[in-house]
């Protein structure tokens, strides 16, 4: 497989597992979140695969929204993979919730399943 090609699978499983993230579709989440997941959020929380795949799936997490407005970029190696963009979420969560804009840095990491999600940084730009 050539990098352009890895690259362009990368990109559309992001935009897979944003719209599991909506859907809350659970084994979609299970499957693209690393059992050594780690989200950061915009306001520094920190919650791990079970936490937040569990959250989603109980709805306790709730996204209606949650997009690109930039190109998803890609860096890419043989085993790791970084993912770069901005988006717009619209998400309620135990610590409340509304509308965000982020830019997201994810790290993948290749296994024998595949491509999957172990850490995920999101940074508010929303100016007060």
């Amino acid at each position: 497989m050539t990098n352009e090609s890895e690259v362009g699978d990368l990109e559309k499983i992001e935009r897979e597992r944003l719209r599991a993230i909506v859907d809350a579709d659970e084994s979609v989440l299970w499957e693209l979140h690393d059992p050594d997941f780690v989200l950061c959020s915009p306001g520094g929380t920190v919650w791990d695969r079970a936490t937040y795949v569990g959250g989603l799936c109980d709805e306790s997490i709730s996204y209606s929204r949650f997009e690109p407005v930039t190109p998803v970029e890609v860096l890419w190696d043989a085993r790791l993979a970084v993912v770069r963009y901005r988006s717009i979420i619209d998400l309620i969560t135990p610590r409340g919730g509304g509308h965000l804009e982020c830019w997201h840095l994810d790290a993948y990491v290749q296994t024998d399943g595949g491509w999957r999600c172990r850490w995920s940084q999101a940074t508010d730009t929303i100016k007060d």
